[in-house]
C-alpha cells in the first residue's frame, strides 16, 4: 500500500509540474529517429522547462532533420553533433507536435520553440532567447546582474511565455534597478505556422531607452520569419529615428533582417524585389555589406523573381552593394520588441 500511494503521488507532482520526464507520450517520430527520450520532459498545460537537468544531445543526423529549419547554417556545419538538445514536447494535435530545443554553448544557451508533423518533418519556429541565465558581475564596490526567466502556459489555439528581464547595478553608494515584463502570445494553426497574436509589455523602475529598443528590435527573433508581421514590424523600427541616429540599432536591425533571410531567404528577396525603396532596404543591404547575409546565396535567390521589371532593378540595386570590406562584428542582443506596435497592459 505505501509503495502504491508513493506512486500516485509521484504522478501528482509530474502532473504538477507540466510534465512526465521520459515519456514518449505524442512524440513517436522522435522514437523513430533514435532520439533518447529518458530526459526528455513532456509538457502538460504549463510550460515550465528546467535546465538544472542533464539534456541528451541530438547526433549528427537527428540535429540535421531536427534543427537545421530553425538553424539553417547547421547543414552547413562538419560536425553538429552535441550542440542541440529536445529539452521538452507537447503533442499540440494528431498532426502537430512541438518541440523546445535548447543550442547550448559556453556557459549558456537558446531555446527555441518548432513545430513539426507526425512524421518529423519541420514546419515552423521561433527563437525564445537565453530562457533562463543569471549574469553577475562583482567588482571594487561595484555590482551588476541581469537575470532573465521565461515560462508560460498552452492555450486553446497555441501557447504563451511570460518573459521577465531584471537588471541591477550597485556603485558608489547608488543603486539602479528596473525590470521588464512582456507576455507573447501565439497562434499555432493546423499545419505548425506560428503567428504572433500579441506582445503585452511592462515596465518597473527606470528602464533605459536605448535598452529597451534593443530589446524590440532582438524580438523580432521571437516571431516566426514566415509570418507577414515581421517585416511590417521591421518596416516600422527602420523609420524610428532612434534607430535612423543610432549604429548601435542600425547594426541591431540589421541582425534581424539577416536572421529572416536565413530562415525564409526567398520570401525576404520576394519582399525586397516589390518594395526596392523601403527605408528597411537600407538595413538589408547593411546585412550584406557586413557579411550577416550571404550576397551570392541573395542573388541565387533573385534569378527566381518572376516579375522580370522588379527582378532587373533589384539586381541593379544588389549589384553595388560592396562586399570587400571588413566584416562587422554584429553582436546579437538578447531581446526585443517596440511596444509602440502592440497596447502595453499590465498582467
Amino acid at each position: 500500500m505505501k509503495k502504491i500511494l508513493l506512486m500516485v503521488c509521484a504522478a501528482v507532482m509530474l502532473v504538477a509540474c507540466g510534465g512526465k520526464s521520459g515519456s514518449k507520450d505524442g512524440v513517436a517520430f522522435l522514437e523513430k529517429m533514435g532520439v533518447r527520450a529518458d530526459s526528455l520532459q513532456v509538457l502538460g498545460d504549463s510550460i515550465f522547462i528546467s535546465l538544472d537537468r542533464q539534456l541528451t544531445h541530438l547526433d549528427a543526423e537527428q540535429t540535421v532533420k531536427l534543427c537545421a529549419g530553425i538553424e539553417p547554417q547547421i547543414k552547413d556545419e562538419d560536425s553538429p553533433e552535441g550542440l542541440m538538445a529536445v529539452a521538452a514536447a507537447k503533442n499540440l494535435s494528431d498532426e502537430v507536435a512541438m518541440l523546445f530545443l535548447w543550442h547550448e554553448f559556453g556557459d549558456g544557451g537558446v531555446m527555441y520553440a518548432c513545430t513539426y508533423d507526425a512524421d518529423g518533418k519541420y514546419l515552423d519556429g521561433i527563437e525564445l532567447g537565453p530562457w533562463a541565465q543569471k549574469m553577475e558581475t562583482p567588482g571594487d564596490g561595484t555590482y551588476t546582474c541581469e537575470e532573465e526567466s521565461n515560462k508560460g502556459v498552452f492555450t486553446a489555439d497555441g501557447f504563451v511565455v511570460n518573459r521577465s528581464l531584471a537588471f541591477t547595478q550597485k556603485e558608489e553608494g547608488l543603486t539602479a534597478n528596473w525590470k521588464i515584463e512582456k507576455a507573447y502570445t501565439y497562434a499555432v494553426d493546423g499545419k505548425g505556422k506560428i503567428t504572433l497574436k500579441e506582445t503585452k509589455v511592462n515596465k518597473s523602475g527606470n528602464v533605459p531607452a536605448d535598452r529597451l529598443l534593443s530589446d524590440d528590435i532582438a524580438d523580432m527573433a521571437r516571431m516566426s520569419a514566415n509570418d507577414p508581421q515581421t517585416l511590417q514590424i521591421m518596416e516600422k523600427l527602420a523609420v524610428r529615428d532612434d534607430v535612423k541616429q543610432s549604429d548601435d540599432h542600425g547594426d541591431e536591425l540589421a541582425v534581424a533582417v539577416a536572421g529572416v533571410f536565413e530562415k525564409a531567404p526567398a520570401a525576404l528577396t520576394a519582399w525586397a524585389a516589390a518594395h526596392r525603396d523601403n527605408p528597411l532596404i537600407a538595413y538589408m543591404q547593411k546585412a550584406v555589406e557586413a557579411g550577416a547575409i550571404d550576397k551570392a546565396v541573395l542573388e541565387s535567390e533573385l534569378e527566381k523573381i518572376t516579375d522580370a521589371e522588379a527582378q532587373t532593378a533589384l539586381k541593379e540595386l544588389v549589384k553595388n552593394w560592396k562586399t570587400d570590406t571588413p566584416a562587422e562584428d554584429f553582436s546579437d542582443d538578447e531581446d526585443a520588441f517596440s511596444e509602440e506596435d502592440f497596447i502595453g497592459e499590465d498582467f
